[in-house]
């Protein structure tokens, strides 16, 4: 398995290579009124409108500073710009997932991947823990990233974001 490695607060985590169109910098991020907490906004890529996604906020993991601004109850900063943007496409749409660092690709045999426990089940998205060398690498799957609900949410950005671009 071919695996994009990222690091997200301290701790690394892949996705399959397959899942990922592109890595990118992003400088500018237009917000969106009333979108999910974890959607930082949208960016146009080639003519493209694609809503960018805060995979810490998303995981609730702290932000930079060190506070977890879903369980503190506080009210996030929209960050304007990211170190790497991963563009996905996830239930055809396109999406682009922030994280802190790009590693590089790296393959893992199947052998070396287990499955979640039962602690870690609950996290939907996780496909398995990879074991590489002295590496622990949490795989994710961007088809379960996010739940119906959510894929809902994603869907009215993009809507939003349509009906905007036809009244201008």
């Amino acid at each position: 398995m071919h695996l994009l490695c990222f690091n997200l607060a301290d701790k690394e985590y892949a996705v399959d290579i397959g899942s990922v169109r592109e890595v990118r910098r992003v400088k500018q991020v237009t917000p969106i009124p009333k979108a999910l907490d974890f959607i930082e906004g949208v960016v146009s890529l080639r003519g493209r409108v694609v809503p960018i996604i805060n995979l810490r906020k998303k995981l609730g993991l702290p932000d930079r500073t060190g506070i977890n601004v879903r369980q503190a109850g506080l009210p996030s900063a929209k960050n304007t710009s990211f170190n790497r943007v991963l563009i996905t496409e996830s239930n055809d749409h396109i999406l682009g997932v922030a994280v802190d660092s790009v590693i590089g690709v790296t393959a893992i045999d199947k052998a070396n991947i287990e499955p979640p426990d039962e602690i870690l089940k609950k996290a939907e998205y996780l496909i398995g823990v990879g074991k590489l060398a002295k590496r622990l690498i949490l795989i994710i799957d961007i088809e379960k990233l996010l739940s119906g609900e959510e894929k809902s949410g994603i869907a009215e950005v993009h809507k939003k974001v349509e009906l905007r671009k036809r009244n201008v």
